[in-house]
């Protein structure tokens, strides 16, 4: 919910106008904080048991100053005063010995504004119920899973941005939360660890109940006993929906956000408006959606986030600048800049998207280091499976995949009607073509 400045919680104002009067009383020409409350409730189940319940209070504050662009700044965990005086006299002290940077600055003065959403109070008793029901209904229909650990948590969070141009942002948004980590086991064989994280607003829904959740589950279960294979070929993936959102990560630093920009490294630095992949590429960056309680209203840089296109039918339109990326390389300054992605669904259905691979990979996860600058990558195939002439066959153990970003966007060749939601993401399987697929 979108309403007129307000805070619930006065001490995270109060913090925050003693850092402006600080910052200003001690002669900087600009400030700006972030301050936040936290609430975490967590129940966790580790070993075949609860093994702890727990409430964790945390308190944040930020502090930047600019003294003739020089920057200096400071974190703390404290709301006492006389440690927020502290940490802008030592922000000052830092700035002193900072360098001079003309892009330095905070956000302009727009509407005031503040965003709610879901509760503040946890429901315990739904918490504890959602978690005996998700080991008992894993139990029953998935047999050999076995949990490692799953924690479930409610997160309570009140931020505020305030800065010295008479920015105020407020943010309250209380999430339930379920990760976890497992494996299947059969007598002495056992499958890799996997694992799923969900956000949503309601503990009182049974987990299992998620064709997600479900399908993750039983690929585990078909993973207890892996093949390998001999030789490479160039071959197609199946990109699953989690593993697809480890790929968009890369593609963000990789080619769109204020690192790759900055340095000049991007191989999209000069494309805006241009063909950079598939016209079945349709990928943005969301602020606000009824699906996906983990977006975040704010950006990092004191600006109210909107939803805004990344790529459209294969178009750049956008990169991910916050202010200081924009100011730094002369661009625009982007509406969002934060990670809730949605990936545009497509015409083909999931059956008939594996049935046109003729070999190649049904992709769960990636294992690998960073790309290169100019997008190459190369890493383990992790909780995945071979697909030969339309089938998918065996699950697959240490095979290596090969590829370059930018080229497996422009080599998208189907994009599946089914999307995954995980509060987080909401995103489709992509297959591409002529990836360098590696067996021992």
């Amino acid at each position: 919910m979108k309403q007129a400045f307000a805070v619930k919680d006065q001490a995270i104002l109060d913090a925050a106008e003693l850092v402006l009067d600080e910052i200003k009383a001690i002669g900087a020409d600009e400030g700006e904080t972030w301050v936040s409350r936290n609430v975490l409730t967590e129940l966790y189940y580790e070993l075949g048991k609860i093994s702890m319940v727990r409430t964790v209070f945390s308190d944040k504050v930020s502090v930047k100053l600019l003294k003739d662009k020089r920057k200096g700044t400071v974190n703390l965990n404290s709301f006492d005063p006389v440690d927020i005086k502290q940490a802008v006299a030592d922000a000052w002290q830092s700035a002193g010995a900072a360098e001079p940077d003309e892009a330095e600055g905070i956000a302009e003065l727009h509407e005031n504004l503040s965003f709610s959403a879901g509760d503040e109070q946890p429901d315990l008793d739904k918490m504890y119920g959602q978690l005996v029901d998700m080991i008992a209904d894993t139990n029953r229909d998935f047999p050999l899973i076995s949990y490692d650990s799953i924690g479930i948590e409610h997160n309570h969070n009140e931020k505020l941005y305030a800065n010295t141009n008479g920015v105020r942002l407020s943010d309250e948004v209380g999430l339930y939360q379920l990760s976890n980590m497992f494996i299947a086991r059969d007598g002495e064989r056992a499958s890799s660890f996997n694992y799923f994280g969900t956000v949503y607003k309601d503990p009182s829904e049974r987990v299992l109940e998620s064709d997600r959740v479900r399908r993750i589950l039983d690929e585990t279960q078909r993973q207890v006993e892996t093949e390998q294979f001999e030789g490479s070929f160039m071959g197609d993936l199946v990109i699953m929906p989690g593993c697809l959102e480890n790929f968009l990560w890369y593609i963000g630093d990789t080619y769109l956000q204020d690192g790759a920009l900055i340095s000049g490294t991007s191989p999209w630095k000069e494309k805006l408006g241009e063909q950079i992949a598939s016209p079945l590429v349709n990928f943005e960056l969301i602020a606000e959606h009824p699906e996906l309680p983990a977006a975040s209203n704010l950006s990092g840089d004191g600006y109210v986030a909107e939803n805004m296109p990344l790529i459209e039918d294969g178009v750049l339109k956008n990169f991910s600048l916050s202010r200081y990326g924009a100011a730094k390389t002369g661009l625009k300054r982007s509406a969002n800049s934060v990670g809730t992605f949605v990936f545009g669904n497509g015409d083909t259905p999931l059956e008939e998207l594996i049935a046109g691979v003729e070999k190649g990979i049904l992709l769960g996860r990636f294992s690998g280091g960073q790309p290169s600058p100019s997008g190459d990558l190369s890493g383990v195939a992790k909780n995945s499976f071979l697909i030969e002439n339309g089938k998918v066959t065996n699950p697959l153990s240490e095979v290596m995949i090969a590829g370059n970003l930018g080229d497996m966007l422009r080599d998208t060749v189907a994009v599946s009607r089914e999307r995954e939601n995980s509060g987080y993401w909401l995103l489709p399987w992509v297959r591409v073509k002529n990836v360098t697929i590696s067996g021992k």
